[in-house]
Parts: structure tokens; C-alpha cells; sequence
């Protein structure tokens, strides 16, 4: 939510009509679509710490969309330009609620603690966006990492085509990797942890330099790897059925729960990423394949778009990250007792096996 907030002050000698049809016009604002609510006050309270400001207004929107196309709309603009002749001064500023932001993480830190899933973020906060979202998911690695949490790397999820059509964008998303979502290759995972756990198959990357976007390009990603390793990421969505839009996803960030890593890791330098090859296995049934183009072309490109991501965002990924680029074929639901194996030509296998 964003608040616009007016402080102003009617010069002496203002006519009390044309005070009354400034504050009506300031009150009707809330007939304008992007207008959630408006809060007209006069300051009668503490008159002199406040002083020369009389009146304050708080116009409530529902996101920075909802408060640019105010900006623009034709009685706003009309009723400014008519009132400033009769303010002596007037100050604005606008200012994000974090209130509904700081709820919804606390929604889904419930939802991961008890294990039961939530309706999707975007039905309870009409107008929730990515960068809504992504703040959703900042709040809650904060507040992980002050109770002592570890965070290893990052993941980028929405790779393929199919997916970024399904959920109506056109980028990937990204999530944080904490050390207690790490397992070792073959080590049973309690699926009872877990709410609705699927299965992708993919390549990762450890890297062995920092990396800072922007402008960061294939080349400057593969001489910053160290290598590539084989890795099955567990998925789990705290929202109902996995019924998402992306702002849910990225919220939840970006349905991570475990990743199950391979202990071989491949210098890049002799390696055809594209052409990388997968056969994934449930119970020695293959039931899923897929090759490395699948991931933007080259898997080195999730590592590309995250390093350019997090540059514009003022972050950067780290020496000893472990980076997940996005999976090579479409999430598979596990039940317990399956036995995942994911093997890829060049880089190795993987075993993700689930217990009750």
C-alpha cells in the first residue's frame, strides 16, 4: 500500500467558500479509480509544533501504479492547479505502508511452521505486486537470518518459456538458499515436513568469484563459476493447490524448500551446457527428460540474469554461492518412499529419496 500524504496551510484572507470547495475537491478525490481512501484532518490538536501547516490529507493507493495514474488524472490536476493559489505552502511525500507487507510474511511463516497452506497472497491484498512480493520475501530472509539462519545462494526459478506464458511474465523470478534447505545426495527427507512437495531436476553452479550486475554477460558468468554440479530441488508452495500468480511465488520465496545437491563438481570450461542431457527417474521408471537449452537457452544464463537482477537491486552473488539456474522439464509431484534419481551427461547423477 502506498500513502500520499498533503500538508497545507490556506493563505490570510482566503475566503471560507473557497476553503470549503478545496477540502470537498480534496475529499471527492476517492471518486478517482486508483484512490483506495482519502483522510482529511485540520490540525486543532497540536497547532503550534505543526505550525504553519493546518490541514493534512492521506490519500491511500493500493501500489506506486495506482498513485502515478492519480497523478495524472484530470480532476487532480485541475483541482491543484486552482487550490495552490489560495495554499501558503504545500508539502507532499508519499510513503509505503508496510503494515499489510509485514502481515502477509507473517502469513506465510505460519503457513511453513504448521505446515498447512494458505489462500494465495494476490486474493487477500487486491493489488499485491512483484515488488510488493519481493519486499514479502526480504522481510521474512531478515528476519530468518537474525534467528540464525545461514544463507548459501540463490535460486532462479520460471526458466522455461512454458512457465513464464503460464503465469503471463517474461522474466525469471529468484529465491535465497539457507543452509538447513541443503541435503545430502541420497539422504531421506521426511516428506510429513513438507505441505505439497515436487521435484526438478537441474543444473547449479558454485561460484568461485563474486558477481555484480549490471551489464553482466555470458562470458563474465562462466570465467566467475567454479563449476557445475548436479542438483534436484525440492519445491513446496505454501499457498493452496499451487495456485499461483507470481506475486505469490516470489512472496513464498519462490517455492523453496530443500535442495538436494551432488558432491561432483565439473569445471565449465570443457562443458556443452546447452546440450547437457537429463533422464529423471522415480522408483527406476524414467518419467521426465530434458536438456540444458531449456533454461534460457544455457543454463549459465540463470547466473547471468540473477547477477544482473541482484545488481539493480544494489546486491551481488557471492564467492562459495551456490547458484540453482532453473530446471530442465516441468515440476513432478513425490509422495513418501519415492526415490528421485536425476541423471545428466557431463555432470553426474543426484538422489533425492523421501521418507514418511
Amino acid at each position: 500500500m502506498i500513502k500520499h500524504v498533503m500538508l497545507f496551510w490556506f493563505k490570510s484572507g482566503t475566503e471560507q467558500s473557497d476553503k470549503d470547495q478545496v477540502l470537498n475537491g480534496i475529499t471527492n478525490f476517492v471518486e478517482i479509480p486508483a484512490v483506495q481512501q482519502v483522510a482529511l484532518e485540520e490540525n486543532t490538536t497540536f497547532p503550534d509544533s505543526s505550525a504553519p501547516f493546518t490541514h493534512t490529507a492521506i490519500l491511500t493507493f493500493l501500489d506506486e501504479e495506482g498513485r502515478d495514474a492519480f497523478f495524472v488524472d484530470d480532476r487532480h490536476r485541475s483541482l491543484r492547479e486552482w487550490a495552490l493559489k489560495f495554499f501558503g505552502d504545500l508539502k507532499t511525500m508519499s510513503v509505503r505502508d508496510d503494515a499489510e507487507l509485514e502481515r502477509l510474511a507473517a502469513i506465510l511463516r505460519t503457513a511453513e511452521d504448521q505446515r498447512q497452506p494458505v489462500r494465495p497472497l494476490t486474493e487477500q491484498l487486491p493489488g499485491f505486486s512483484v515488488k510488493d512480493a519481493y519486499r514479502v520475501q526480504q522481510l521474512n530472509v531478515i528476519r530468518k537470518v537474525r534467528a540464525g539462519g545461514v544463507v548459501v545462494g540463490q535460486k532462479v526459478g520460471l526458466t522455461a518459456v512454458v512457465m513464464q506464458q503460464q503465469l503471463g511474465v517474461d522474466e525469471p523470478d529468484y529465491g535465497v538458499l539457507f543452509a538447513d534447505m541443503m541435503v545430502a545426495d541420497g539422504e531421506p527427507m521426511p516428506i510429513s515436513a513438507m505441505i505439497q512437495p515436487r521435484v526438478e531436476a537441474e543444473v547449479a553452479f558454485i561460484m568461485k568469484h563474486d558477481l555484480r550486475g549490471p551489464g553482466v554477460t555470458d562470458d563474465d558468468a562462466l570465467a566467475a563459476v567454479e563449476g557445475a554440479i548436479p542438483v534436484i530441488e525440492v519445491i513446496d508452495s505454501r499457498i493452496s493447490d499451487w495456485k499461483i500468480k507470481l506475486p505469490d511465488t516470489v512472496a513464498d520465496n519462490a517455492s523453496c524448500a530443500r535442495v538436494v545437491r551432488g558432491s561432483r563438481v565439473t569445471p565449465v570450461d570443457a562443458l556443452d551446457l546447452a546440450g547437457i542431457e537429463l533422464s529423471l527417474s522415480v522408483d527406476g521408471v524414467v518419467v521426465s527428460t530434458g536438456v540444458g537449452a531449456a533454461v534460457l537457452g544455457n543454463p549459465i544464463r540463470g547466473v547471468v540474469w540473477l547477477a544482473n537482477k541482484l545488481g539493480e537491486l544494489g546486491g551481488s552473488l557471492k564467492a562459495g554461492d551456490l547458484v540453482l539456474a532453473g530446471a530442465l522439464h516441468a515440476s513432478l509431484p513425490v509422495t513418501a518412499g519415492a526415490v528421485v534419481r536425476a541423471e545428466f551427461t557431463e555432470i553426474g547423477t543426484v538422489t533425492a529419496a523421501f521418507s514418511d
